[in-house]
């Protein structure tokens, strides 16, 4: 493989120890270790999980930068450190109780390697139920493309960027708990060539305790807020609608700074404008659609 480049991951972790040793087991399996950095942003780390991570850093000394964060900060935060301390040309998103394919950085790196007019790969991946678990639901993500649902999936879990692609389309939005990256890997498709992998990279764990997937989390709210700033308006969740206008819809937050999303999407108004004028009566009779169901369903079990 010619011209090779350096990946660097971006790792968040708090409170996974259950997780970690798996993790960090699985790392040096992948074919692409030689050149793969592993920045991990720990939040308020448990005596085990430093114990893990000192005798990963003492095998492989040259393959871990471990940054220590206490108290607890948000996600959108620890990722976007993660990108600041790397030091890769390529970024990847890697979470603690996900697993790869043992060949999955490589062949992301590969399509950026060899192709310097595409900036982001992502490839399909499996939805298992528990961990370590390799069965599970396949997710084509293309098939997704096609059945309208992209919104909720985009490029999945698995994808890999130019890092140097920051400086157009900026950083997670740290103003989110749960949906940092769907609304990250939003701003990529405005901007960038993608490539998908027609083959499985990876396994995600769908546990239904996920900062997205438990009972009680933001995940609709903020999905609300991502409708609005894109344009979605077929797909809105009028229920929501309070909630996510605590939000701001048309800012992302980097530290103290709020920078406009008009700043970053090309004809930003135009295209809100344009998919306002398809959209929003479809998102109306949806949602007076649902809520007839509802009240109908309520009737019956009275």
């Amino acid at each position: 493989m010619e011209n090779l480049r350096k990946v660097s991951t971006i790792t968040a972790l708090y409170k996974k120890e259950q997780y970690l040793k798996t993790f960090l087991k699985e790392l040096p399996q992948q074919t692409y270790f030689p050149y793969l950095e592993i920045v991990v942003d720990h939040n308020e780390p448990k005596e085990e999980e430093l114990h893990l991570i000192n005798e990963f850093k003492a095998k492989f000394p040259d393959h871990i930068k471990h940054i220590i964060t206490n108290p607890v900060e948000p996600l959108g935060v620890s990722w976007n450190r993660c990108i600041f301390e790397s030091t890769g040309d390529y970024l990847t998103t890697w979470n603690i109780d996900d697993l790869r394919t043992p060949d999955s950085i490589e062949s992301h790196a590969r399509v950026l390697n060899e192709n310097p007019d595409i900036d982001v790969v992502a490839g399909n991946y499996i939805c298992v139920p528990s961990f370590p678990s390799k069965n599970g639901r396949y997710i084509d993500i293309l098939k997704c493309s096609r059945r309208g649902i992209i919104k909720h999936i985009v490029l999945g879990p698995f994808f890999m960027f130019r890092k140097n692609v920051c400086q157009k389309v900026g950083y997670f939005d740290e103003q989110f708990r749960c949906a940092n990256d769907v609304e990250f890997e939003m701003r990529l498709m405005f901007h960038c060539k993608t490539k998908i992998l027609n083959k499985n990279t990876g396994y995600f764990l769908d546990e239904k305790t996920g900062l997205s997937t438990r009972p009680g989390s933001l995940c609709s709210i903020e999905t609300t807020v991502f409708d609005f700033r894109y344009g979605l308006y077929g797909s809105l969740d009028y229920r929501y609608i309070p909630q996510a206008l605590k939000y701001r819809i048309f800012d992302i937050k980097l530290g103290e700074d709020w920078i406009p999303i008009a700043d970053i999407i090309p004809n930003y108004e135009a295209l809100l404008q344009e998919r306002f004028d398809e959209s929003l009566s479809t998102g109306l009779l949806r949602h007076l659609g649902k809520t007839v169901i509802r009240k109908i369903r309520d009737m019956i079990n009275v």
